[in-house]
């Protein structure tokens, strides 16, 4: 593996491009597996009888743990490098899944699932958004998009896998066999990627004015934290992913159980799998063209397809609406999710980019942990999900509006 990095490094092809595969494979471990935790919801709330609000503090707290950690991750990353970032990451989320799959009670499933493995996938995280736009400029949005469309390319696999496994094995027995082969992926990825892009050829060509250079000293990442925190476009841009990926984090925990309300539940398994399939490709296609037509805009009209779809879910009662509205939702979240780390980039400079992701990454904190546990309180006291999907829709649409502002006080929109 050390003579193939070294012969592409060394040759015509360039290297950034293989590093946007390893990059692809960590993002595909990290959301195919969080992502499709559905999945685990129902027989996790049988073995524990617990609440459906309770159970999703399982999949909350992971979401919390992934985001919350990202900005010192991005630290970490920055000291350690991308390679041992990856070795590290494998060791956790494989740790933390296997230790899962004996957990005797709610408390420690969250304990190792949520928090050890949420730690492994915040540093994964990191590395997989944030590397590539570091190797590339004037085709950025089309690498973070392949990098970033590992994450539907990983929920069409796991979602039907672990599925499948749960029915055979239990969700006990799933959780270490994931664990072990989700390890291995990324130690896969670790082996491609190499730490520094001044190591190969070509990465001149992708920044005409020179590329910015990141100081890994904790002083100069605390200074880029606070300039960016006293940024009012900053502060708008975190507000507006809080509300709008709210609208993801609801759909992907409740999605299945809303289906089995409607008596569709596999539907809503296969639904699952369709958004990841179709996010992946709608990643691959939202690249190119929004290098061309504008990265900002092409983000905003994305997200506020996300709310929409959303705010028109409670119609979805045959499975062929159903899985209508859960494409429109997932060409949507693959526009936004292939520019995620395209944004903050394009607005706030290239400078110190595992920091500053890792900060922005924060936002997603929030709805990661009070979304699922707020819609699985709705339904708790509701009976339904109507009321829960349409209010969630409608939050999602605001914070769209709030990233459009932060962007054209940026001069990026408008």
């Amino acid at each position: 593996m050390r003579f193939i990095r070294a012969w592409l490094a060394d040759g015509t092809f360039y290297y950034g491009w293989v590093v946007v595969a390893a990059c692809f494979l960590a993002t595909g471990v990290v959301f195919g597996m969080t992502y499709s935790f559905g999945v685990f919801l129902d027989p996790l709330a049988v073995t524990f009888d617990t609440s459906t609000a309770r159970t999703s503090l399982v999949f909350g707290v992971q979401l919390f743990v992934l985001y919350a950690a990202a900005a010192p991750m991005g630290g970490l990353v920055e000291w350690l490098g991308p390679r041992r970032g990856l070795v590290l990451a494998a060791t956790l989320v494989s740790g933390g899944m296997i230790a899962g799959g004996l957990a005797d009670s709610l408390p420690l499933l969250i304990l190792t699932y949520s928090i050890v493995t949420g730690a492994g996938m915040s540093l994964a995280f990191v590395i997989g958004y944030a590397t590539p736009p570091q190797w590339f400029q004037r085709r950025r949005g089309m690498a973070t998009a392949l990098a970033s469309a590992g994450l539907g390319v990983g929920m069409l696999v796991i979602a039907p896998t672990a599925s499948m496994l749960v029915t055979q094995l239990g969700w006990r027995g799933t959780l270490p066999l994931l664990g072990a082969g989700l390890g291995i992926t990324l130690l896969l990825a670790a082996l491609l990627i190499v730490d520094d892009p001044e190591h190969v050829n070509g990465v001149n060509a992708e920044f005409p004015d020179g590329r910015p250079e990141s100081d890994n000293g904790w002083r100069e990442q605390l200074r880029v934290i606070r300039e960016a925190v006293r940024s009012r476009a900053f502060l708008l841009l975190f507000g507006g992913y809080i509300l709008m990926y709210g609208t993801l984090y609801v759909l992907l925990n409740h999605l299945v159980n809303y289906a089995a309300e409607q008596g569709i539940r596999e539907t809503g398994v296969f639904a699952l799998s369709l958004i990841g399939g179709t996010t992946a490709v709608t990643r691959l296609a939202v690249g190119g063209v929004a290098d061309r037509l504008g990265r900002q805009i092409v983000f905003v009209v994305c997200g506020a397809a996300m709310a929409l779809a959303l705010f028109v879910l409670p119609l979805a009662r045959a499975p062929l609406l159903l899985l209508t509205i859960a494409v429109f939702f997932s060409v949507g979240y693959g526009g936004t999710g292939a520019l995620l780390s395209s944004v903050p980039a394009d607005l706030f400079g290239g400078r110190n980019l595992n920091t500053l992701f890792g900060l922005v990454s924060f936002s997603f904190a929030v709805p990661g942990l009070l979304g699922p546990f707020a819609a699985g309180f709705g339904f708790d006291r509701f009976g339904t999900y109507a009321p829960v999907f349409s209010t969630t829709g409608i939050v999602g649409l605001v914070g769209v509006g709030l990233i459009a502002s932060a962007a054209w006080l940026q001069g990026e929109l408008g």
